[in-house]
């Protein structure tokens, strides 16, 4: 079935919107928040408007990002014939 304009136009402003996401680190942003909210201090007066601040702007980032670039499911797997993942599990020395 052929896509309609409003399909096509709407394919390509996604496409340059994943773009932009992973250009931008968004991902590296949401990690460094977390760091960040891990370090506040609890004590602080400001505690919990640094926390709400740092949540909120996790919570939109992975919003679009989980709108946009979506987990990959089985199916989009594009090499099924890859080689399995095999894991040697050795046995210390001194260990019984």
């Amino acid at each position: 079935m052929a896509k309609t304009a409003a399909q096509k136009n709407r394919a390509i402003r996604q496409s340059e919107l994943r773009d932009y996401l992973s250009s931008r680190g968004s991902v590296t942003y949401i990690l460094d928040n977390i760091e960040k909210i891990e370090h506040l201090d609890t004590a602080s007066e400001t505690f919990d408007k640094e926390l709400t601040k740092r949540k909120v702007a996790n919570e939109q980032r992975l919003r679009l990002l989980n709108k946009y670039l979506p987990d990959m499911k089985e199916e989009h797997i594009i090499n099924d014939q890859a080689a399995p993942i095999v894991v040697n599990i050795v046995k210390p020395d001194g260990v019984d």
